[in-house]
């Protein structure tokens, strides 16, 4: 079922958390743009991202903020090696 939304919808928290370190690795959104926390949405039942709100905890996290660096760094030699 799609969301009234017309929102992007993830099955579990999980894939939505997954989700969200993606678009910043893939979109290099920053601190003050792009989605920048989850919620279960009253209509639809599943997962969204949103750009509302506190930033969710793991996007502080020093562990995925490497992660999100190394991920950015690996694709842009990727797009310099092809």
């Amino acid at each position: 079922m799609k969301c009234p939304s017309g929102k992007r919808q993830y099955f579990t928290k999980e894939d939505a958390e997954e989700a969200l370190i993606g678009s910043r690795i893939n979109f290099h959104h920053n601190d003050t743009s792009g989605p920048i926390n989850i919620y279960e949405c009253r209509d639809c039942k599943e997962w969204h991202l949103t750009s509302r709100g506190p930033t969710h905890e793991l996007l502080c996290s020093s562990e995925v903020q490497n992660r999100i660096k190394l991920e950015r760094e690996s694709q842009e030699w990727e797009r310099k090696l092809r």
